[in-house]
Order: structure tokens, then C-alpha cells, then sequence
């Protein structure tokens, strides 16, 4: 690389210094980063307890309502069934408040989280000035450690709240289930265990690789769009116009083609879970329907276990796109995570000193 000009015009002699590297953060920098986010936890609690209260509230109401019909249709006393229309009248309720409280706690909750870890990035960023690093100097991948902060919206709001509000809804409904049939409730524990487990991180495993490649491949096309706009004089007298333009849109492709990758990823684990939705339901029913068949489980009791094994999958659904989330996240966590950890270049004494005035130690 050329060294830049001095005052006068003239190339600059000097040798340049290299400017320290940032420290990755390690092979486990979303860990890293979550710790820093710990000490927030106390904003993101009502966010969390809403959003599984909300999910909670929509299960329980499925469940209620379908033992409600199979019970009505057997002509039943009214009191019998009184506290289940009660009930459902309470979910659907509870279901229709907690929604938009999930929504409104987390976004005002985790904006809030986010600009506190922020400030602390900036705070890890004033030391280094000093040293020369790269992150002052105008765009730099090391000059991105702030903006990508931003990862940790993403990793609370669409990876860490799906997957609570996942466990907490599987681990309900197979609770439930146990307490109707214990054979059910394994079943049904079996396949949620496998789908929630095994689809995400398949989806983890392709995705953090498109998300590689999609890094790697963004930096080409910023090259190329200031080739066009600032430079663009010379291929337009030389004739390369066209051939200059056509190269940028074939970066700009390259970049777009791990996305579709990780889209199509996405959408083939959302039918993988419908799959294993469907083999739950099959092999639950046909429990039940057995022991039906045998006088302990009533009808009513058959369809509830029916249908919560239907809304206990319908919980996994954001888990794939929450998988290819966190391959993000665990890219952009790098940088900030390994700021945290980088060691500053100048260090202020304990105590001052006495020197001279040109910092020399004079002895009395």
C-alpha cells in the first residue's frame, strides 16, 4: 500500500506504524455477549413472562374450548360446564391483552437494554483512540463494533424470547398431557424434544455458512459502487461503462445468493416441524384412542389431548427463523465481544509522578 502524501504534496517517506487488531472475542463470542447483557435482565423479565403468558393464554384456550364442544354435544347440566365457559371467556381475554403487552414490553424494554450496552461499547472505544486503530479511521470492518450492537436486539427479540416462549409452551402441554394419559405425555414429550432440538440446529449448521459467505461478499460491491460513482469518469471515457456496471451487479447477486440460501433453509425446517407435527399427532391419538378404547379416557379428554399436541408444535414455528437469526448474531457478535477484551494502549498511573517538564525524572 502506497504511502499517503505529506503536507507538500510529496509521497511520505516515513514507515507506518501498524495499527493494533481487535481481539475476535474467542469461538464463543454470543456467549460472550449475553453475559454483558446479564445485568439487563430485569428489563427483559416482563417481556419474557408476557410473551409465554400470551402463548400460555392461547393453548389453554384452545384446549378449553375443544373440551367444551366435545362436552356440550353430550348434553350435559349446565353447571357442569359453567367454570369452562368462564374460562374460555378469561383466556381469550388474557390472550387479547397479553399480545400487545408482549409487543410493546420487549420493544421498549430491549431499545432500552441495547442503548445501555451501547454506551458501554463506546466507553471500551474512547482508550483505543490513541493507539491509532483502524475503528477511526472511516469505515473499516474494525470500525463496526457499535453499529453491530445492534446484534443483541436481534439476539433478545427474535432468538432468546421465541425459544422461552417454546419450552415454556412444550413443557405445559406435555404436562398436561402427562396428567391425562402418562403414555400420551411421552409421546408427545419425545417428538417436541426431537423437533425442538434437531430442526434448529440443522438450520444453525447451513445458515451460520451463508452467513459467511455473505459477509465475505458484501465488501466487493462497496468497492464497486465507489468505482462507479466517484471514478466513474475513466470507465465511462475508456468505454467500460457497461462492463464496470455489469461486474457490480454480478457482486451485488453473489451477496443475495447465501440470503435465498438461508430463506429456502428456513422455509424446508418450517415443514420439517409440520411433519413432526403431524407424527406427534398420530402417535398421541392413537394412544388415546387405545385407551379409550379400554373405558379410563372420556372423549372430551381424547380431544384436548388432540389438540394440545397440535398447539404445542404451532410454539415451534419461530424456532427456524430464530435458528438463522442467531447464525447472524454470532457473526456480528464478534466485534463487540472481542472490544471488550481488547487491552488499552495507555494506561493512567495510579499516582502521579515527578519528572521534569519534559516527562524526565529529576532527582532533588
Amino acid at each position: 500500500m502506497p504511502a499517503p502524501p505529506a503536507a507538500d504534496g510529496r509521497p511520505d517517506s516515513r514507515p507506518a506504524a501498524d495499527p493494533p487488531v481487535l481481539p475476535s472475542g474467542g469461538s464463543r463470542p454470543t456467549l460472550r455477549l449475553a453475559r454483558r447483557l446479564a445485568p439487563y435482565r430485569r428489563r427483559l423479565l416482563p417481556a419474557a413472562l408476557a410473551s409465554a403468558g400470551g402463548e400460555l393464554a392461547a393453548a389453554a384456550l384452545m384446549a378449553t374450548a375443544s373440551w367444551l364442544i366435545t362436552r356440550a354435544a353430550q348434553h350435559p347440566p349446565i353447571a357442569s360446564v359453567s367454570l369452562a365457559i368462564v374460562a374460555v371467556r378469561a383466556l381469550a381475554l388474557g390472550r387479547g391483552a397479553l399480545r400487545p403487552g408482549d409487543r410493546l414490553l420487549g420493544h421498549d424494554g430491549v431499545p432500552r437494554v441495547v442503548a445501555g450496552l451501547r454506551t458501554r461499547v463506546y466507553g471500551a472505544l474512547v482508550p483505543l483512540a490513541p493507539a491509532g486503530t483502524p475503528a477511526f479511521r472511516g469505515g473499516g470492518p474494525p470500525a463496526r463494533p457499535a453499529v453491530d450492537v445492534d446484534a443483541a436486539q436481534d439476539l433478545l427479540l427474535r432468538v432468546l424470547l421465541p425459544a422461552v416462549t417454546a419450552g415454556t409452551v412444550g413443557a405445559a402441554a406435555t404436562a398436561t398431557a402427562t396428567l391425562l394419559l402418562p403414555q400420551a405425555g411421552i409421546l408427545l414429550a419425545l417428538h417436541l424434544a426431537v423437533a425442538a432440538l434437531l430442526v434448529p440446529a440443522a438450520v444453525l449448521a447451513v445458515s451460520h455458512r451463508a452467513v459467511r459467505a455473505q459477509a465475505a461478499a458484501r465488501s466487493e460491491p462497496a468497492a464497486h459502487k465507489v468505482d462507479l460513482t466517484e471514478g466513474g469518469a475513466d470507465p465511462a471515457a475508456n468505454g467500460a461503462r457497461g462492463r464496470a456496471a455489469r461486474r457490480a451487479r454480478r457482486a451485488a447477486s453473489r451477496i443475495a445468493r447465501p440470503g435465498r440460501r438461508r430463506a429456502r433453509t428456513t422455509s424446508l425446517a418450517c415443514a420439517v416441524l409440520v411433519l413432526f407435527q403431524g407424527a406427534a399427532l398420530a402417535a398421541v391419538t392413537w394412544s388415546a384412542l387405545r385407551a379409550h378404547a379400554d373405558g379410563p379416557l372420556s372423549p372430551a379428554h381424547l380431544t384436548v389431548l388432540a389438540v394440545l399436541t397440535l398447539v404445542s408444535f404451532e410454539a415451534l414455528q419461530p424456532l427456524p427463523a430464530a435458528a438463522c437469526r442467531l447464525a447472524e448474531v454470532r457473526v456480528r457478535a464478534e466485534r463487540p465481544a472481542g472490544l471488550f477484551d481488547a487491552p488499552a494502549p495507555v494506561t493512567e498511573p495510579g499516582a502521579p509522578g515527578t519528572g521534569g517538564p519534559l516527562g524526565v525524572h529529576t532527582e532533588t
